[in-house]
């Protein structure tokens, strides 16, 4: 080949490279923006789970009368025990904890803004559930470097099945 082809053939190389590099650059950024979408994805379902958990529990009225209704004081007492255990039941947690037992403190403000939300008529009570789990969520962040939403990922190894 002649200097003006080899010249020619660098040139239209270059570009070739040029656009390669740009696909490998999109691809890497697409892949990091896909990733990051489904870690969102996968906290907002656990998100409404713990809330799903949370307004189930919660509602220690709703198959009484309402002659034998009681103290609210009582019954927010019993509202949050529930809530508690079903949390601990959700997240695995079997055994006592004070590390267990600091999270769930933490998270009382949650359970209780739920309860509010799920007895109430209000149309932004809503608003008071998420401000109190974004405070919890950051608390959480804060104090364990990781998202709340990470407990969800405990792995459960299979256990084998044995036929005697």
């Amino acid at each position: 080949m002649t200097p003006a082809a080899l010249a020619l053939v660098a040139e239209f190389e270059s570009a070739a490279k040029a656009t390669r590099a740009a696909e490998e650059e999109l691809r890497k950024r697409l892949t990091e923006q896909i990733a990051s979408i489904e870690r969102q994805r996968a906290f907002a379902f656990r998100r409404t789970r713990l809330v799903r958990t949370l307004a189930t529990a919660a509602d220690v009225n709703a198959a009484k009368p309402e002659a034998e209704r009681r103290d609210e004081a009582v019954v927010a007492a019993e509202a949050w025990s529930r809530q508690r255990r079903a949390v601990r039941e959700e997240l695995g947690w079997t055994g006592e904890s004070r590390a267990y037992d600091a999270i769930l403190v933490q998270l009382q403000p949650v359970g209780q803004a739920v309860r509010h939300c799920a007895c109430s008529s209000q149309p932004d009570a809503g608003a008071v559930v998420l401000d109190e789990l974004e405070k919890f969520e950051t608390w959480f962040e804060d104090a364990h470097g990781k998202s709340f939403y990470a407990l969800f990922d405990q792995y459960a190894p299979e256990v084998p099945v044995v036929d005697f």
